[in-house]
């Protein structure tokens, strides 16, 4: 009765173990979903900042540095982190100028960056805009 007794503790404490590893995984999972959809929107945000300088100032790569990193605390015109849903994320906006025939043509690489601790997550998206 004893053997039996002890068999059963042991089969109940693997399948308590085995459960535990499963649901930390699943937590794991759902973070780095969470952490990758705010880099995401991050970097969306970016993008339509950056588009927005360039068609609604009409500015070029040349004074487009001045908000190249849009998200830092220095430049109070657009701070992320500060937003409900994108905290602890910074945006980074690239812009380089191509010459096309008669026309201004820019390229943007906007990058959302989300630091939750052990996750970071990272995305970047690309334009083109022709003005």
């Amino acid at each position: 009765m004893l053997v039996i007794a002890l068999f059963i503790i042991v089969v109940i404490s693997l399948l308590a173990a085995t459960l535990s590893r499963i649901l930390s995984s699943t937590a794991d999972s759902v973070a780095n979903e969470v952490y990758s959809a705010k880099a995401y929107y991050a970097a969306e945000s970016g993008m339509e900042y950056g588009i927005y300088q360039v068609i609604r100032n009409n500015l070029t790569c040349v004074n487009f540095p001045s908000i190249t990193t849009i998200s830092d605390a220095s430049d109070v015109k657009f701070n992320v982190s500060d937003e409900v849903g994108l905290e602890n994320c910074s945006v980074a906006v690239t812009c380089q100028n191509i010459p096309v025939n008669n026309t201004s043509q820019f390229y943007l690489i906007s990058t959302g960056t989300c630091d939750g601790g052990k996750i970071v997550a990272q995305h970047q998206i690309e334009a083109e805009v022709k003005l």
